[in-house]
């Protein structure tokens, strides 16, 4: 009798994700064991409202930067 061992690759996960507790939860795989993490809401609702802005804002100070120096 042999065992099989599971590797990520041939898995198809089945996730248990812990309840949410801030932006994002911990997820484990009930076949392999692997843990993963999972954003508890979707950009621009919830934990992350202003995630949008802030990221265009971070993109607009880059290219300005860009301009800047070049």
């Amino acid at each position: 009798m042999s065992e099989e061992i599971v590797t990520d690759s041939d898995c198809i996960h089945h996730w248990m994700i812990g309840r949410p507790n801030g932006p994002t939860s911990m997820g484990t795989c009930k076949i392999c064991g692997l843990e993963q993490e999972f954003k508890n809401s979707i950009q621009g609702s919830g934990w992350d409202r202003d995630g949008g802005r802030r990221r265009a804002a971070a993109a607009a100070a880059q290219r300005n930067k860009a301009k800047a120096g070049g």
